[in-house]
C-alpha cells in the first residue's frame, strides 16, 4: 500500500484523530482540579480573587464562540482544531509565569478561546469521519478521556506537594506539550469532501438561525446542560451546608460518578445504538428528573439514609450524562445546515456555555429559598425536556426519529 493510500485510509485517519482528541481531552481534564490550587497555593492569591479571575477569563473566552463558528466554515474544521491546540499550548506555557490578577485573566481568556475553537470544530470533524451511529461511539470515547483525566487529577491532588510552585509549572508545561502533540496529529487528518468532490457552499449565520428545528433543539439542550452543571456544582453544597454531612462524602460521590462514567460509557453507547436518538435523550431526561426528585426529601432523612441517597444519585446522574452527551452532540452535528456546520456547532456549544456561566447564580438563588426548591426546579426543568424532544422528533432534519442501527445476529447452527 502506497503512502498516499495509507494517508487516505479512513480507519487510519480516524485512529489519528481519536489519538489526538484523547490526548487533548485527557490533558484538559487533568488540569481542572489543579487550577485553583495553583493560584491559591502556588501564587498566593485569595480564594475569591482567584475564582473571580478564572470566571472573568472564562466569560471573555466565550466571546470567541461565534467567531470560531465562522472560522470553521471558512478555513475548515481541521485547521481550526490545530489552531485551538496551538492557542492552548501558548496559554499553558504562560501559566507558570502569571503572578498578577490581570495576567491570570489574560491567560484564562486565551485558554478559553482555545477551548471554544476546539469544541466548535470537534463535532464537524467527528461527523465527517464517521458513518451511521459511529459518531456517538467516538464522542463517548472523548467523554471517557476527559473524565479519566479529571479523576486522575483529583486523585493526584492528594499525592503531590500542592504548596510547591514547581509542581504546577511541571503540570502546565506537560499540558502545553500535550497540546503540541495533539496539534501535530490533527494536522495530518483529512476529512472527506462532498459527493461531487467539492466542499458544500458556505452559508452565513442567517442559514443557521432560520433553521427553527435546529435552534429549538439547541434551546432544549440548555435544560440538559443545566442539569449537568447543577449536579456538579450543588451536590457538595448540599452535603456540607444543608445536610452537615461528612467531609468525605462530596469527593466520594463525585469520584463514584467518575468511575461510573468510565465503566458505563461504552455499554451505554451500545445500548443507545438500539434506540433512536430521540428515545435515548428522553430516557436521559427521565433519569435526570428522577434523580433530582430523589434529592427533594433528602434533608429529612436520617444521616445514613441521606448518605445512601447521595451516593445512589451520583450513579444515576453519571448514567444520564453518559447517555445524553454523545447523543445530543451527534444529533446536533448531523442536523447542521450544509456549509454552515461551524456556525451551527458554535450555536450548539452556547447551550453548554450558558448554564456554566449563569447556572451558579441561578442555583444559589434557588438554594436560598430552600434545598427542596432547588431540587424540585431542576427535576421539573429536566422533565420538560421530554415533551420538547418528543415534539422535535417530528422534524425530519434533526434525525431524532432515525431508526436504530441493526443488531448483528449470530447465524443459525446447521443441523
Amino acid at each position: 500500500m502506497t503512502a498516499q493510500h495509507r494517508a487516505a485510509d479512513p480507519r487510519r485517519v480516524r485512529r489519528r484523530f481519536t489519538a489526538a482528541t484523547l490526548i487533548d481531552s485527557f490533558g484538559s481534564g487533568l488540569w481542572l482540579p489543579f487550577v485553583l490550587l495553583f493560584l491559591v497555593h502556588g501564587r498566593g492569591m485569595g480564594l475569591t480573587e482567584a475564582g473571580g479571575a478564572l470566571s472573568l477569563g472564562a466569560l471573555l473566552g466565550l466571546a470567541a464562540g461565534p467567531l470560531s463558528g465562522s472560522l470553521v466554515d471558512r478555513a475548515g474544521p481541521v485547521a481550526v482544531l490545530v489552531l485551538g491546540n496551538v492557542v492552548r499550548l501558548v496559554a499553558f506555557a504562560c501559566y507558570p509565569s502569571t503572578s498578577a490578577t490581570w495576567q491570570v485573566v489574560l491567560v484564562t481568556t486565551l485558554a478559553g478561546v482555545g477551548d471554544r475553537l476546539f469544541w466548535t470544530a470537534n463535532a464537524p470533524v467527528v461527523t465527517a469521519l464517521t458513518t451511521g451511529r459511529g459518531a456517538e461511539r467516538l464522542l463517548g470515547t472523548q467523554t471517557v478521556a476527559r473524565f479519566l483525566g479529571a479523576g486522575l487529577g483529583a486523585g493526584a491532588t492528594a499525592l503531590v506537594p500542592v504548596d510547591d510552585p514547581s509542581t504546577y509549572a511541571v503540570l502546565a508545561y506537560l499540558n502545553a506539550a500535550s497540546f503540541g502533540v495533539a496539534a501535530l496529529l490533527v494536522a495530518g487528518v483529512r476529512t472527506p469532501t462532498g459527493p461531487d468532490g467539492r466542499a458544500p457552499e458556505r452559508g452565513g449565520w442567517g442559514v443557521v438561525l432560520r433553521d427553527r428545528p435546529y435552534t429549538a433543539f439547541c434551546a432544549a439542550h440548555v435544560l440538559f446542560t443545566l442539569a449537568s452543571t447543577g449536579k456538579y456544582s450543588m451536590l457538595p453544597i448540599l452535603v456540607l451546608d444543608v445536610l452537615r454531612g461528612p467531609h468525605w462524602l462530596p469527593g466520594a460521590a463525585l469520584g463514584l460518578g467518575t468511575v461510573t462514567v468510565l465503566l458505563l460509557q461504552r455499554p451505554v453507547t451500545r445500548l443507545a445504538a438500539r434506540w433512536s436518538r430521540g428515545t435515548g435523550l428522553v430516557a436521559a431526561a427521565v433519569v435526570f428528573a428522577c434523580s433530582f426528585a430523589a434529592l427533594v426529601p433528602v434533608a429529612a432523612l436520617p444521616p445514613a439514609g441521606a448518605v445512601a441517597v447521595v451516593l445512589a444519585v451520583s450513579v444515576t446522574f453519571a448514567f444520564a450524562e453518559a447517555l445524553f452527551a454523545p447523543l445530543s452532540t451527534a444529533a446536533a452535528a448531523a442536523a447542521a445546515p450544509p456549509g454552515a456546520q461551524g456556525r451551527a456547532s458554535a450555536l450548539f456549544q452556547l447551550s453548554w456555555a450558558i448554564p456554566a456561566v449563569g447556572g451558579p447564580a441561578l442555583f444559589t438563588a434557588l438554594l436560598a429559598a430552600g434545598a427542596p426548591v432547588l431540587w424540585t426546579t431542576l427535576a421539573l426543568t429536566s422533565a420538560a425536556v421530554v415533551p420538547a424532544v418528543r415534539r422535535l422528533r417530528r422534524s425530519p432534519t434533526l434525525g431524532l426519529h432515525t431508526a436504530p442501527a441493526p443488531v448483528a445476529r449470530r447465524p443459525a447452527r446447521e443441523p
